[in-house]
């Protein structure tokens, strides 16, 4: 699935769709955030954690590479691995992740990493094009997907 995103007003309402969903779920949700500087992956977290309640400020994990927040009962975790060199360097930030584990987890620059393979993962790609971001969205969770479906990106109301 590929979404115009052409504005911050059209990315607050996919942040709130993806908030919607996230405020149900009830496992780990392991989303891989992909895309060059500039193309609003943290501006998409910071939408998010708004939609689901979250009053104070979402900087931009770029250097201090982990940012943690607790929402709705839920440990979320913002990573941005721009600066890390390998795999080792991200086990040693001390994020305890396993099949067991719930919360969220946000993932900026996932190629510095192995997915998980497990939990519920979703792959998001952004990208420019022009004035125009795109979010190309792959996860096999069919609830996520319907959710996701039903924004009238064009057209919010």
């Amino acid at each position: 699935m590929k979404i115009e995103i052409s504005n911050l007003t059209k990315t607050e309402l996919l942040g709130e769709k993806i908030a919607e969903f996230l405020i149900s779920f009830n496992g780990l949700a392991i989303f891989y955030l992909d895309g060059e500087l500039g193309t609003g992956k943290t501006t998409l977290v910071r939408a998010i954690l708004k939609a689901m309640g979250w009053k104070g400020a979402v900087k931009s994990p770029t250097f201090s590479i982990l940012e943690e927040y607790y929402i709705a009962d839920k440990d979320i975790f913002h990573s941005d691995l721009y600066r890390l060199e390998n795999q080792n360097d991200f086990e040693m930030l001390g994020i305890e992740i396993n099949e067991n584990s719930k919360g969220i987890l946000f993932i900026e620059w996932p190629e510095k990493i192995s997915n998980f393979n497990f939990g519920e993962e979703f792959f998001l790609k952004l990208s420019l094009s022009g004035q125009n971001r795109f979010i190309e969205i792959q996860t096999n969770n069919n609830k996520f997907l319907d959710c996701i479906d039903r924004i009238n990106i064009d057209n919010p109301s």
